[in-house]
């Protein structure tokens, strides 16, 4: 819930700032064709390449791939967005528009604080960009995770647990009372143990370099542990090296 409040409220803030440079780049653009909307509809353009461009660039930053052309036509494009959206700002407070002439005349104090009010807005759309994608990237493979976990355990209650072998019966009420609680404190063992060890491929066939500190967080056990279940999976043919991580096998 809070990650979805998170990913919304982002959301909401760079709309709001997508209008406000849409209005400066459509109407700096619009000067310059006939009819005047069509520079409109390439400001939306810009400002959605914008968006697009920093979402695929985090996309393969995470998967570490190259993102060198991508990061240059998104400088470009950031910095023809900056551009209108400082020249606008410059043509609404001075009533002119911004040349080399007209731009001496401004107090430096007065440029800076114009500077901070347009052209940084379009780095910041930048970032909101990045943060929304990195959230719901997140969310998403934390969603996936989940499916995987649940269709696992679903699994594990489908399949019949082999028949625990019991001693004779006590004459005593006593005998008797502890047997059973025995064989179900046994049963438990076995049913957290399997669960454990399915959350544990899981989570190393999506992560297959996880440290044993990292599976023991995620499955909720001691190095120890981690370390003594991995061993028996490769023992069991379920579980083999690869390189520098593990590889799970069928």
């Amino acid at each position: 819930m809070k990650e979805k409040v998170q990913i919304g409220v982002s959301i909401l803030a760079l709309l709001a700032l997508l209008t406000y440079t849409l209005v400066h780049t459509g109407g700096l653009l619009a000067r310059y064709v006939q009819p005047p909307v069509i520079g409109y509809v390439a400001a939306f353009g810009i400002e959605a390449a914008v968006v697009s461009l920093s979402l695929r660039i985090g996309e393969l930053r995470r998967s570490k791939q190259s993102t060198g052309f991508f990061l240059f036509v998104l400088i470009a494009v950031v910095i023809v967005s900056a551009v209108a959206n400082i020249a606008e700002g410059f043509t609404a407070v001075q009533g002119e528009r911004l040349t080399t002439q007209t731009i001496r005349q401004l107090d430096p104090i007065q440029a800076f604080i114009g500077l901070a009010a347009t052209g940084l807005v379009s780095l910041i759309v930048l970032a909101l960009a990045e943060i929304i994608g990195t959230d719901v990237e997140t969310a998403v493979q934390q969603s996936a995770q989940q499916r995987k976990i649940r269709a696992v355990h679903a699994k594990d209650k489908s399949i019949p647990t082999a028949e625990t072998k019991t001693k004779p019966v006590s004459n005593t009420a006593e005998t008797d009372s502890i047997e059973r609680a025995r064989i179900a404190k046994a049963e438990k063992d076995t049913n957290s143990k399997t669960k454990a060890v399915n959350a544990l491929l899981v989570y190393l066939n999506d992560n297959p370099q996880a440290s044993l500190s990292d599976i023991g967080q995620q499955i909720n056990r001691s190095k120890t542990t981690v370390s003594s279940y991995m061993h028996e999976l490769e023992r069991n043919g379920r579980l083999q090296r690869n390189g520098e991580g593990w590889q799970v096998l069928s």
